[in-house]
C-alpha cells in the first residue's frame, strides 16, 4: 500500500484538477467534518495564485453537503443574499435562506426517505412556516442536472419580492 496524502495535500492537488465549484465543495467539506480549520486552509493556500485564493474566500465550514455548497455559490454569483445555516427557533437550522424568507432546504434521499425522514420534513417546514419562511426544498438531481430549471424558479420567487419581510 503507497502512502496517502495529507487533506492539505489532496486539496492542493485538487485546486489543479477540479473546477471552481467542486474545489470549494470539498474544501467545505473538509472544513465541515474538522479535517482542517479556516486557518489551516488559508494558510495552506497562501502561496497560490490569487484565483484560487478567491476561491478559498468563498468556502464555508457551516455547509453540511456538496449541494448545499453548490447552490450557495450559484446563488450568490448571481446577486442573491443567501444565509448558510439559518437558525429557526423551536427547529433548528435551514441549509440557506434567500433573502429575508425563502428557506433552503437541499435533500439527499439517504436523509430524507422513509417515514421518520418524511415525518421530520414535515414537521421542519411546519415550524419555517410558523416562522414567516417560505420553504422550498431541492434535491442534488435539482441542483446538479436541472439547475437552468430550478434557478428559474427561484428567479420567479426573487422577483416577485415574496423572499423579503413585508413590512409590519
Amino acid at each position: 500500500m503507497g502512502s496517502i496524502d495529507d487533506v492539505g495535500v489532496a486539496l492542493e492537488y485538487a485546486a489543479r484538477c477540479f473546477g471552481s465549484e467542486g474545489f470549494v465543495i470539498l474544501c467545505d467539506s473538509a472544513l465541515h467534518h474538522g479535517k482542517l480549520t479556516v486557518d489551516d486552509l488559508a494558510a495552506e493556500f497562501r502561496h497560490a495564485p490569487d484565483s484560487i485564493r478567491r476561491l478559498i474566500d468563498k468556502c464555508d465550514r457551516r455547509a453540511a453537503s456538496g449541494t448545499e455548497t453548490a447552490a450557495r455559490l450559484r446563488l450568490r454569483a448571481a446577486g442573491m443574499k443567501v444565509e448558510v445555516q439559518h437558525y429557526v427557533p423551536g427547529m433548528g437550522y435551514v441549509d440557506l435562506l434567500i433573502g429575508d424568507r425563502l428557506a433552503l432546504e437541499l435533500d439527499s434521499r439517504d436523509h430524507h426517505t422513509g417515514e421518520s425522514g418524511y415525518e421530520s420534513d414535515r414537521r421542519r417546514d411546519r415550524k419555517v412556516v410558523a416562522d414567516g419562511l417560505i420553504p422550498l426544498r431541492l434535491t442534488y438531481g435539482q441542483v446538479f442536472r436541472e439547475w437552468d430549471e430550478t434557478f428559474a424558479d427561484i428567479q420567479r420567487i426573487v422577483r416577485q419580492n415574496i423572499h423579503r419581510r413585508r413590512p409590519s
